[in-house]
């Protein structure tokens, strides 16, 4: 994979100071993503419509997992293909709205239509009128998707939050700017955003180019 953005820190020696290669995330934190096909090909294999239902929806949307467990059928609009989602991890109550995918569409409103469920309902509870599943059950059970369908070399993936961590790299790679993608995460500082440019292959050189090709015409 090239990287788009190669990053360096200062680091004193004596009186000189010398540039080290280095990164936006902290020591302890590391970025744990699936490649385009390998999230594919996950999906593609799972056999319970629920459970494929739970992690596209994180990926579309890019929630966090206790985001999209909030989520009920009242906060779906059909016409224009967006959920409200709340913004966790901020001191005031706000929302984002997401536009979806008519794939992603089409399998809410079946599960609605064949779980006769209510608007009140959540969108992930698995009968009518009941709480939804929990974080730590959805998390075990993607595990075990990403073992049995990945192979164990992927452990190290196998939790939900890797899922938003993917979308947040396919959306780089796909063009979306830094700012955009920082909305779109529900970020409030954008050193949380600038993390994911160390994994993104979309090539930054060439499109400086471009730009300023289209500058100078």
């Amino acid at each position: 994979m090239q990287e788009s953005v190669v990053f360096y820190e200062e680091i004193k020696k004596g009186k000189k100071s010398v540039l080290k290669e280095t990164s936006l995330k902290k020591p302890n934190e590391t970025v744990k993503f699936f490649y385009k096909e390998e999230f594919k090909s996950l999906i593609e294999n799972i056999n319970s419509n629920f459970h494929k239902l739970l992690f596209l929806f994180i990926y579309e949307t890019g929630s966090r997992v206790s985001e999209a467990l909030s989520v009920t059928y009242a906060d779906i609009d059909d016409a224009s293909l967006r959920v409200r989602i709340p913004v966790l991890k901020q001191k005031r109550k706000i929302y984002k709205f997401i536009k979806i995918s008519d794939r992603l569409l089409s399998m809410i409103l079946s599960r609605r239509i064949s779980g006769n469920f209510d608007k009140s309902d959540f969108l992930f509870a698995r009968f009518k009128n009941k709480r939804h599943i929990s974080r730590q059950a959805a998390d075990r059970i993607f595990a075990k998707y990403v073992k049995d369908i990945l192979g164990e070399r992927y452990l190290d993936r196998a939790h939900l939050h890797a899922i938003r961590h993917s979308r947040a790299v396919h959306l780089l790679d796909s063009g979306m700017n830094i700012m955009l993608l920082k909305n779109f995460l529900g970020h409030s500082n954008i050193s949380n955003t600038l993390i994911y440019l160390k994994y993104s292959s979309k090539d930054l050189d060439n499109a400086i180019d471009q730009a300023n090709l289209s500058f100078f015409d």
